[in-house]
């Protein structure tokens, strides 16, 4: 305890605990190395290894739900084992393992990189989570504003993983996507390595069992349903939010008008505009972001986000009524997706917050893990919701997803109305 109180009153910058950016960085890093494979690999796996788009289509899915399904074993193991800090070293240089493998074109090598790539990110999703935590104080006011940031830390370094994937693969072939990857997360080692002070270790022995105020206040039955509320809350974001690389390409594809002075803008760049817009809107956030939360409360704004994201689908309605091959204007595109990040900002960042506030301090590995198998889930159900979606009529596919989380956010006012009182 006297380490983790000496590094919250030690050096700062910018107001925050430099311990907080190192964090930052680290997930910049494992984002930017994770979307230099996930923006391309279903190409990678239909050329590289000769699977059919099908299997394809299916492998990348079950590799994405596995790196979220493991995150509850690993916070747990995180938790009461590892110490927080140690299992965010060990799970980069699991990662960087994981990457170097793929520089191999051997079937043996993508099997094995995908062990070292889930393991790696079942001990690093909850141990960064873990980490803001730790770093401030129980109950402090800055914790939403921290979680926005490390949120555009994410997206910063998810859009440069995108963009620099497929020049390397257009320019280089496949290998060398996966040495910048490999180089990336090996450079996030040696930093979490040269800053480990500015971190508390996290250890099981060692850890705070105080609550914060807002939990303490709570019952623990009432702290287990705000905690399902705000997990439910997510789910029903990512069920929507996972038509972006699904649906929505295929809308772009389809029923968008996407030529500008001659040139036809690629429906693929649509998948790309989220995290942009997440960096651009992401900083109006955060200078706004204390007078909303006094004036509308925080649990309020996580059911405005289920709002936002059912009016994104509201957006799509005229080309929905459209009929044979008729297309619209890609604004209506725009809309749905800038609409969705701001569900997205209002609901990922800050019910995760809310979350941690609420989490027994001994506990928050576990719950993070549980946190992101609901992300899990959400990524299956978009799966599902798309497959039915492209068996029905448009106009039934965006009232579903439009009534869906307008519902949600009504449940999130009835369950958090006693708490806002």
């Amino acid at each position: 305890m006297a380490e983790i109180d000496d590094i919250r009153r030690g050096a700062r910058c910018g107001g925050q605990p430099r311990g907080f950016f190192v964090v930052c960085l680290a997930v910049a890093c494992e984002r930017w190395a994770a979307y230099m494979l996930v923006s391309s690999v279903v190409l990678m796996l239909c050329q590289r290894y000769g699977h059919s788009e099908a299997e394809s289509l299916r492998l990348a899915g079950l590799m994405n739900a596995a790196s979220y399904l493991g995150t509850l074993p690993g916070g747990l193991l995180a938790d009461k084992v590892l110490g927080h800090r140690r299992a965010l070293s060990f799970s980069t240089l699991l990662l960087s393992l994981g990457y170097a493998l793929l520089i191999l074109a051997a079937p043996w090598a993508l099997w094995l990189s995908l062990a070292f790539l889930v393991l790696g990110g079942a001990l690093f999703k909850p141990s960064t989570q873990a980490m803001i935590i730790l770093v401030f104080p129980e109950g402090d006011s800055r914790l939403e504003a921290a979680q926005i940031r490390f949120y555009l830390a994410a997206n910063a370094g998810a859009a440069i993983g995108s963009i620099l994937s497929g020049l390397a693969v257009r320019n280089a072939g496949w290998s060398a996507v996966f040495v910048i990857a490999a180089a990336v997360l090996l450079a996030a080692t040696v930093l979490l390595a040269i800053y480990r002070h500015s971190l508390p270790p996290g250890d099981p022995h060692e850890r705070s069992r105080k609550a914060s105020p807002e939990a303490d206040s709570l019952s623990p039955m009432r702290r287990a349903v705000l905690i399902g509320a705000l997990m439910l809350a997510m789910l029903l974001y990512v069920l929507c939010y996972g038509q972006v690389e699904g649906s929505l390409v295929l809308w772009a594809q389809h029923r968008t008008q996407r030529m500008v002075h001659g040139f036809e803008v690629p429906a693929a760049w649509f998948v790309a505009l989220p995290a942009l817009l997440v960096i651009v809107l992401g900083g109006g956030q955060l200078a706004v972001l204390d007078r909303l939360k006094r004036r509308i409360g925080i649990y309020n704004l996580v059911a405005s986000g289920l709002g936002a994201v059912s009016l994104a689908f509201v957006a799509l309605i005229p080309a929905a009524l459209a009929t044979g091959d008729k297309r619209v204007s890609m604004l209506w595109l725009v809309a749905c997706l800038t609409l969705m990040v701001v569900g997205e900002l209002l609901i990922a960042p800050l019910g995760l917050a809310l979350v941690l506030r609420l989490a027994p301090a001994r506990f928050v590995g576990l719950v993070v893990g549980g946190w992101y198998i609901w992300l899990a889930v959400g990524y299956w159900l978009a799966g599902e919701v798309g497959a039915m979606w492209a068996r029905s009529s448009p106009m039934a596919g965006v009232t579903f997803l439009a009534v869906l989380p307008l519902a949600g956010a009504f449940l999130m006012c009835l369950i958090t109305a006693r708490q806002s009182r």
